[in-house]
């Protein structure tokens, strides 16, 4: 009797270990939505987050924040019962908006609300954003940038001839940025990504799987 008793022990150790090693941190979750691509919501589809966080559910082939509608002005938040605390940084809300803007294009953001000022949230995060070398000051914030142009390989991004701060994304461009910057107060941040310019369906089913690919068309 007491060598099934072992075995069925040893089960239960081996497969506790293998869910603690498939279990998302929230430090490796924002790593991953840092990329700015379709990884942050890959990930969602295994992660296992704090009750009172982040709310998920199934949008297609991945898992996405819940909002009511990103196209609609107070339909676009989430806030969170629970802090989710990253790097001792506190995430209290989610935010996902898309719009179109005479003159600028399509704009679609996705991103984080923290507590805490933008230069000491950038300080806290920064170690876990992907790429943060390129990770640069702006005008009271800090952001990332890439661009590429319509008909570059789907997976191409440059880093040189960015539009520049303040400046519209050319058309036939679109710029992908990572930004920290103020939120509605001095101790709140918003931790957004956007994708900015002439953006195309084939580029939103790649990098926002979440959306309708013809969401802004």
């Amino acid at each position: 009797m007491l060598r099934p008793l072992l075995s069925g022990i040893c089960l239960l150790a081996l497969a506790s270990q293998a869910q603690a090693q498939s279990a998302t941190s929230p430090e490796q979750l924002f790593s991953d939505f840092s990329r700015c691509d379709a990884r942050f919501f890959e990930t969602l589809n295994t992660a296992s987050l704090p009750a009172g966080t982040l709310r998920v559910a199934k949008q297609g082939a991945v898992t996405a924040p819940v909002v009511m509608n990103p196209l609609q002005e107070g339909g676009r938040y989430q806030p969170f019962e629970q802090p989710l605390v990253v790097n001792g940084v506190r995430l209290v809300g989610y935010q996902n908006e898309a719009m179109v803007l005479q003159g600028v294009g399509k704009i679609l953001f996705w991103g984080f609300v923290a507590e805490g000022s933008v230069k000491d949230v950038t300080a806290r995060l920064k170690p876990l954003i992907a790429d943060n070398a390129r990770v640069a000051p702006d005008r009271g914030s800090f952001s990332r940038v890439d661009i590429r142009r319509v008909g570059d390989p789907i997976g191409q991004w440059r880093t040189e001839g960015l539009a520049g701060p303040g400046v519209a994304t050319p058309f036939g461009y679109v710029e992908r940025i990572l930004s920290l910057e103020k939120g509605t107060t001095e101790t709140r941040t918003k931790i957004f990504c956007s994708l900015q310019g002439t953006v195309t369906p084939p580029l939103l089913q790649v990098y926002r799987p979440d959306l309708n690919a013809n969401l802004l068309d």
